[in-house]
């Protein structure tokens, strides 16, 4: 174990300890369980970041289209034509995948994120989703599809696919 995971797990027992817990209440189910659950919590955020790459903030966003207004921006996302991400403080992230080399949105975004929007699902789903490889894609993620100029349809109706199961 390293010093960085020992430290971790000493905290962690210490904390319990805090809260007035001994470890072995019923209630906390089994120990092993207990450890995983509260390693998934503390690095979610990170795995999230991991997975989606980059993510941007108004100020960025607005000198990638050209120093258009945070009104603007927020407008967009509003509107479906840029994904936008609320973090833990509740500020919108955006995450870079959605832009191309020359700071434009993706071609056919808004068409994506239009039915991902009508499936009603978490925007955090719907970004997993530009950057997670997808069968009908090849195997490719369709951020890579759309980057390497093939048949945007194909992508469309990948999503349009994906937000009517995910919209059950």
């Amino acid at each position: 174990m390293t010093h960085a995971l020992a430290t971790a797990a000493t905290a962690f027992e210490q904390t319990l300890h805090d809260l007035g817990f001994s470890g072995d209440e019923p209630e906390l189910g089994d120990a092993a369980e207990l450890g995983k659950r509260g390693a998934l919590l503390a690095v979610s955020d990170v795995v999230w970041k991991r997975h989606l790459g980059p993510m941007l903030d108004c100020k960025q966003v607005q000198m990638m289209l050209g120093g258009c207004t945070r009104q603007a921006i927020s407008d967009l996302a509003k509107r479906k034509r840029l994904l936008a991400l609320p973090d833990a403080k509740g500020r919108l992230r955006f995450p870079s995948f959605q832009f191309t080399s020359t700071g434009r949105p993706l071609a056919c975004l808004a068409d994506i994120l239009e039915l991902f929007a009508m499936a009603d699902v978490n925007p955090y789903t719907f970004a997993s989703w530009f950057v997670t490889p997808q069968p009908m894609l090849a195997g490719e993620s369709p951020v890579c599809w759309l980057r390497s100029g093939r048949d945007v349809s194909v992508v469309v109706e990948a999503a349009r696919r994906t937000a009517s199961r995910l919209g059950q």
